[in-house]
């Protein structure tokens, strides 16, 4: 049943806004002290969430001096360089988890004004309505921008506030059961990365005690085991060049590119749970994972197993190429690109089979929940983006929708 739009007011979203650009902090005095204040820059706003992997921080004794940089939960925040990239617009909101943090030039905050509910204005800039915008009004050739006013230009129908009130509470209900499943897998993750580290960065593996150790290249490390190149212990490949004209929204799997999924296909190239690692790109050297079978492009290498008789699990890969220094074999100086020459100079320590059969046993299961998690906010995500646009256009009423089901989700 159609909403009764003919309530909604087709508005200005400079007219109901409250847009603020962060401050030029300078880049010398930055610090990587984890007491430090973070910074939010254009590079920490993703799809819907807000990443602070090696974060740029603020001395935390002058945060009070830069109050109108603060930021409160629930802000909306848009990068304005760059705004759109293949894995889709890069707008968030802030969280509980994210506070506090100094907004950077370049980054928009947004607060909902006159009548717009500062929760609902992030489902209208997640929109697909938003994102055609973005998309026509994008200027610069090298680094493509948004200005404010750019951004305040965007007309969309407007609702009355019960209203937005309860497309939040449909929209939201989906955002925190893919909350709460994300921080499930980070748990499941650092368990994994702490067992990695104690077995194979401390050697505290089960029967250390009775092991002799020798001198290698990569300093002591148990008898019989032994150090080589990466791309000799595992099978290291190129994904496959694949134009994005031949994507597919109907498509039967996930296609891969260099920093997430960019689409889907009918074609696939990895068959189950894969170690990938950028190869092209500022995410270049990135190790990172394809939870189920795919297509991976050129735009990331697959880490496999180089004897498939050989019980090397997946789990066990994806900790050995986190903990090796791909990142120090990055080259290229207009693009950063990572090459198969330079994973060839990474060198990684093989233990006894033995000792990584055990470690699998523990670890595997771990994993597969994590995949399991991460297939459920798959459909969490497709489920809320579905619905978005036909709530925030009042397309359908909102009386009509039910509220998600965790239970339901993997299966749908």
């Amino acid at each position: 049943m159609t909403q009764h739009n003919n309530t909604w007011k087709e508005v200005q979203l400079g007219n109901h806004v409250d847009l603020l650009t962060g401050y030029p902090f300078k880049s010398k005095q930055f610090t990587q002290d984890d007491n430090d204040i973070r910074l939010l820059r254009g590079d920490n706003v993703a799809q819907g969430f807000l990443r602070w992997n090696d974060a740029k921080r603020w001395p935390r004794e002058e945060y009070e001096a830069y109050s109108s940089c603060h930021l409160q939960k629930g802000d909306v925040i848009l990068a304005m360089d760059r705004p759109w990239i293949s894995a889709g617009l890069k707008y968030a909101w802030i969280k509980e988890g994210d506070l506090p943090c100094l907004l950077v030039q370049r980054v928009a905050r947004l607060r909902g004004t006159d009548g717009l509910l500062t929760d609902y204005l992030r489902y209208v800039i997640g929109s697909h309505d938003f994102t055609n915008h973005v998309l026509s009004i994008t200027t610069g050739v090298n680094v493509p921008h948004i200005s404010g006013r750019d951004i305040k230009a965007f007309r969309f129908k407007l609702p009355p506030e019960p209203v937005q009130e309860r497309v939040v509470s449909i929209l939201s209900a989906y955002d925190d059961l893919i909350e709460n499943n994300t921080r499930r897998i980070e748990i499941l993750e650092e368990m994994a990365r702490r067992l990695y580290e104690e077995w194979f960065v401390h050697f505290r593996f089960p029967g250390h005690e009775e092991v002799n150790f020798k001198e290698s290249e990569l300093g002591e490390i148990p008898e019989g085991w032994w150090t080589e190149a990466a791309t000799d212990a595992f099978k290291i490949k190129y994904g496959k060049t694949f134009p994005k004209k031949n994507l597919d929204p109907n498509g039967q799997y996930p296609v891969f590119g260099g920093g997430g999924v960019i689409g889907r296909c009918d074609q696939f190239n990895i068959d189950g749970p894969t170690t990938l690692i950028t190869s092209r790109g500022n995410g270049s050297g990135t190790v990172w994972r394809a939870p189920e079978a795919g297509l991976v492009t050129n735009n990331a290498f697959t880490v496999m197993p180089k004897d498939s008789e050989l019980n090397t699990h997946f789990g066990y890969i994806e900790q050995v190429m986190l903990n090796a220094p791909v990142m120090s074999v990055v080259g290229g100086a207009a693009q950063p690109q990572l090459t198969l020459d330079g994973l060839s100079g990474v060198r990684v320590m093989t233990p006894d089979p033995k000792v990584v059969d055990q470690f699998s046993l523990l670890v595997d299961p771990l994993y597969i929940l994590v995949n399991r998690l991460q297939r459920k906010n798959s459909n969490l995500r497709a489920q809320r983006d579905l619905l978005l646009p036909k709530l925030v256009s009042g397309e359908i009423d909102v009386s009509d929708i039910p509220m998600p089901d965790d239970k339901e989700v993997e299966a749908a």
